[in-house]
């Protein structure tokens, strides 16, 4: 059984191994993904470590320097650095502005876009929820949390899902 901390995770984090990360996407076996890796530019030389968080799980390899990122050729491999998170802000007031946003997260990352959600109440009309759906840098250092509070009401913040720049 797992039991969950929500704990910020910034003591535990190695900031300079998450800048040196790479992933292959996709699901292949290791040595799939350091042909992958091969073709990217990433010399087998040059990787200090490869993991996975699962079985279903990317590969993931760590080079021996931060240098030469912006070299690697992007098919299949995405730099941790550069992943953008799709963040869900829900329960907030239809009435209160996205600078509440800006206000939120800043301290935690900068905010690249905020947009309204909307739904479609019947087959022509579509509406505002109260959903904010934002873009923010990919941080593992920082903790956001998952409630916050703002006077009497507040706001809940998930993660839709990550996706590369590019």
């Amino acid at each position: 059984m797992f039991r969950r901390f929500n704990n910020d995770l910034s003591p535990f984090v190695d900031e300079d191994t998450f800048l040196r990360t790479f992933q292959s996407e996709g699901r292949l076996s290791r040595e799939e993904s350091l042909k992958r890796l091969s073709n990217a530019v990433i010399l087998t030389s040059d990787i200090i470590g490869m993991y996975r968080e699962g079985e279903d799980s990317p590969w993931s390899a760590v080079r021996r320097t931060r240098d030469l990122a912006d070299n690697i050729k992007p098919d299949g491999i995405k730099y941790l650095a550069n992943y953008i998170i799709d963040l869900r802000i829900q329960w907030l007031l239809l009435y209160v502005n996205d600078d509440i946003i800006n206000e939120v997260l800043g301290p935690f990352r900068k905010v690249i876009d905020s947009t309204r959600d909307r739904i479609i109440v019947d087959n022509h009309n579509v509406t505002f929820n109260g959903t904010r759906l934002v873009k923010i840098p990919l941080n593992l250092i920082q903790f956001i949390p998952h409630i916050v509070s703002l006077g009497s009401c507040g706001m809940q913040i998930t993660m839709k899902g990550v996706r590369s720049f590019a």
